[in-house]
């Protein structure tokens, strides 16, 4: 029997998890996304003084979420969902101090649209209960967006408002200096002619090439879209599939940048700038990594000319890609250190606001 399945059977054999008055329940309910979130949440509520109870597909904490985390305050349900959705309904839950559910879209919906705590909970809801949606639309349209709701972002969906609290914090990140001779970018997420872009980015990286740049590389993870690399760019795009996240870490810190093709007049884009976010926008934050950005999603997001490469119609991708393979040492360093600038100061205001929601009232 392997080591993670006999780690799993002692975890589902253990007794119920202990709730003290002092204990904030983190649940992920999304068995498959996510994830990346949790150290960051579990880490402010950690902050704000309270004994951390991650609840969450066992999973995926075994593909190295937590690999590179201080585990100081932060213990793990190790249950399974079911389990998950029979212990937040025992009579002890009401002892915490509250719950935080990072993905309020996989809870039940009411009749009128808005989360059924009563149906998660039954008759054992805690008194506080704070819910994290990522993507605010569709409660909106439909009436039953509450602002004190967590997001991720600043919205800029209907004049919606919201408690921004994002998290970033992946443990321990190495700022080092940029690669050699030969840039590489990561790109996060299924390389797709929908949301992907693929197509985007490989004629752009055809037209580098053809302009006389090749000292780059493009390392795609996730899972893989159906549009297969071009032949003339098998030395220039690297597809990594999907990675367990020890794995995704070393490859963002191992990067030069972040890339995204995220384009304003895509419509299946438009997620990413009006009421969600992208994985890639935290990877950046937490690994003080410059990102290659279009304007428009640029706004609201502290994304700028000091942490990252945002480009516009003038030059497109195109033009942002050839400035970070030309970018000096100095100028790289000066984008790292706006970005680690950028990652504290949305770390302070996030604690306040999250200060807000958990222990004030």
């Amino acid at each position: 029997m392997g080591s993670n399945l006999v780690e799993r059977v002692k975890r589902l054999m253990a007794p119920w998890p202990e709730v003290r008055p002092d204990t904030f329940i983190l649940w992920e309910p999304c068995s498959k996304s996510h994830g990346e979130i949790v150290p960051g949440y579990a880490r402010y509520l950690r902050d704000l003084g309270f004994d951390v109870l991650v609840l969450m597909t066992p999973a995926r904490l075994d593909e190295g979420l937590f690999a590179r985390f201080d585990p100081t305050g932060i213990r793990h349900g190790g249950l399974s969902q079911r389990q998950i959705r029979r212990f937040v309904q025992r009579p002890e839950i009401r002892q915490a101090a509250g719950i935080l559910v990072t993905t309020a879209g996989k809870l039940p919906d009411g009749p009128d649209g808005a989360v059924d705590l009563a149906r998660v909970f039954g008759q054992t809801r805690p008194d506080r209960v704070l819910l994290v949606e990522h993507d605010a639309r569709p409660r909106i349209d439909c009436g039953a967006w509450d602002p004190q709701t967590i997001t991720l972002r600043t919205l800029d969906y209907k004049g919606a408002r919201s408690v921004v609290v994002n998290p970033h914090d992946f443990g321990t990140v190495r700022h080092g200096p940029r690669n050699g001779d030969r840039t590489v970018f990561v790109m996060v997420g299924a390389l797709r002619a929908k949301r992907g872009n693929a197509p985007l980015v490989y004629q752009t990286a055809e037209r580098l090439i053809a302009g006389g740049r090749r000292n780059f590389e493009i390392r795609v993870i996730g899972k893989p879209g159906r549009d297969p690399v071009p032949d003339a760019l098998r030395d220039h795009v690297v597809p990594l599939g999907r990675l367990p996240f020890d794995r995704l870490y070393d490859e963002v810190e191992a990067a030069d940048f972040l890339l995204t093709s995220f384009q304003a007049d895509n419509p299946d884009h438009d997620f990413y700038r009006t009421g969600g976010t992208s994985g890639a926008f935290q990877l950046a934050y937490g690994f003080a990594k410059p990102i290659l950005l279009q304007e428009a999603f640029a706004r609201l997001t502290r994304f700028n000319a000091t942490n990252a490469l945002v480009y516009g119609d003038d030059d497109g991708l195109m033009g942002a890609m050839a400035r970070a393979t030309d970018m000096d040492a100095g100028t790289y360093a000066a984008l790292q250190a706006g970005m680690e600038a950028t990652a504290t100061a949305i770390y302070e205001s996030s604690l306040v606001n999250l200060r807000g929601l958990a222990c004030d009232g």
